[in-house]
């Protein structure tokens, strides 16, 4: 016998499908005690945009960490 799935399941399993994971360009500058600018640039994978926020704002801590 077939699996019957509930609407709810079919829903999050189609919501789940249209919510593609993307790909952002993260660029962070940072100004240098010459007064020279240094950036640095990374690709940040998203997964959920309720954590895009939070996501970005950790690697832009994350890179500024790692400039000094």
């Amino acid at each position: 016998m077939a699996k019957v799935q509930s609407f709810e399941e079919k829903a999050k399993k189609a919501a789940k499908a249209h919510m593609a994971e993307r790909t952002v360009k993260f660029v962070a500058a940072v100004k240098t005690g010459k007064g020279t600018y240094r950036f640095n640039q990374k690709l940040v994978k998203i997964k959920d945009e309720k954590q895009e926020d939070a996501i970005l704002e950790a690697e832009y801590k994350r890179m500024l960490q790692e400039a000094h």
